[in-house]
């Protein structure tokens, strides 16, 4: 077998391979046995008519497809190892030359990896934002803390923001009752804007027992059948009730945790705010990381790899919008955006998403990491506690799907991540003015 191979682009490599007619023998006995079995001809059994017959009923065109069927991924996965070369999708192949007992002449279109020229990783610049929680952080943590221990009283005066009103409320078409916009006994919040700007404009200043009448636009969020279209909406004012909220003292420190005194319930706060911010920041020093590498790093995305991206991004859309009720067209008038804009958006993502995909899977390899199997079985674990399944099952699930490769490779990317962030020049956000 002869290969000769010329890239053709970034992320292009044409292969044309010549088999010879000895090599292409087994192959084409493989077909015929195969046809053998496959077509009955008088006077002998399955699988034993000799091939002239064999060729004589088929006719030459189809023996011919037969054997190239069999050949062409055998000697394509060879041409492939022989020449280190590493596919990331299927090929585009096209056979040029063959008849039976001549050689078989092919040439497939094979999508690779780029050659990506990396920097020195070392001490790579990144900026790391402010953790610390400051007074503020605490004061809005107790504030949130206060509320949950904060009651309702019942008033005889007109409802003003912040206050409580229990209210029947009927939205309606012409005659027709709109059910998602029609309930008895509901205690809204007066000025949250939950339903319709225009129920918050007509409940503040009224009191118990007054009864509203007003038009507003539904929102996008009552779907295709009723958002954007006006609708009358009557109400019944039942009660007015004024929420009251603990003082922030040492009484309610006492109350509302395990601590005696208000300092030692802000203190304990800060602490945990801190560490939240910390994990936050580091989170977001990877991120930054990930960004100083791509701009960087001059990248050809292979357009397999950045479609099959795409693909998982519009399902994985597809899939949060079906689960929070929401259509399409819904969410597209809430996005201002056209189906276009959103798929280029998602495709401007998916591109830089492989991009720093290639780029990790590079440090990777020229670092010499690897992945252990206690690292491997690890993960697994982890996404079996995730997802609620067995760990056992899912690896056993992974393996007859073949998807430990991928497993085992988001684990490598993070070990590469993680060895950039390790050698870089981390400054603290705002280190000169503090």
């Amino acid at each position: 077998m002869q290969t000769t191979v010329s890239r053709e682009g970034p992320t292009r490599i044409r292969m044309t391979v010549e088999v010879a007619p000895d090599e292409i023998k087994p192959a084409a006995d493989r077909a015929f046995k195969q046809l053998a079995k496959q077509v009955k001809i008088p006077g002998f059994r399955p699988g034993k008519a000799p091939r002239s017959l064999l060729e004589a009923r088929l006719g030459k065109d189809e023996v011919k497809e037969m054997i190239v069927r069999e050949a062409v991924p055998q000697f394509y996965a060879q041409a492939v190892v022989g020449e280190d070369i590493d596919p990331v999708a299927p090929p585009q192949i096209e056979v040029t030359s063959f008849e039976v007992d001549e050689p078989l002449i092919f040439e497939a279109i094979v999508e690779v990896r780029p050659e990506i020229d990396l920097p020195d990783i070392n001490g790579l610049k990144v900026t790391r934002p402010p953790f610390a929680a400051t007074d503020e952080d605490v004061q809005n943590q107790l504030e949130r803390l206060a509320d949950r221990f904060a009651s309702l009283e019942t008033v005889e005066r007109p409802a003003t923001e912040g206050d409580f009103v229990l209210i029947d409320i009927k939205g309606y078409w012409n005659d027709e009752e709109i059910d998602n916009a029609t309930a008895n006994d509901m205690l809204y919040e007066a000025g949250s804007g939950r339903i319709v700007p225009e129920l918050d404009a007509e409940v503040l200043g009224k009191k118990a027992g007054d009864i509203l009448k007003f038009n507003a636009e539904l929102p996008p969020t009552f779907g295709s059948t009723w958002g954007g279209r006006e609708v009358t909406f009557q109400v019944l004012v039942k009660e007015v009730r004024q929420k009251n909220t603990p003082a922030l003292d040492d009484e309610f420190a006492k109350t509302a945790s395990e601590f005696e005194t208000l300092g030692e319930l802000k203190a304990d706060l800060a602490d945990k705010i801190t560490r939240i911010k910390r994990s936050g920041a580091d989170a977001e020093v990877r991120s930054r990381m990930l960004d100083v590498l791509v701009n960087a790093v001059p990248v050809a995305a292979p357009d397999a790899m950045v479609d099959e991206e795409v693909a998982y991004r519009l399902h994985r859309l597809s899939d949060q919008l079906r689960g929070a009720g929401v259509s399409l067209d819904d969410y597209l008038t809430s996005a201002e955006a056209t189906e276009q804009e959103i798929e280029a958006d998602i495709r401007k993502q998916a591109e830089r998403s492989v991009s720093a995909q290639l780029i990790l899977e590079e440090i990777a390899r020229r670092e010499e990491l690897t992945v252990e199997e206690a690292e491997l079985d690890e993960e697994i674990g982890r996404l079996a506690e995730a997802s609620g399944e067995n760990g056992p099952e899912l690896r056993k699930r992974l393996e007859q799907a073949g998807r430990v490769g991928v497993v085992a490779g988001d684990i490598l990317r993070r070990k590469a991540l993680d060895l950039v962030v390790e050698k870089a020049d981390i400054k603290e956000e705002n280190a000169d003015a503090e």
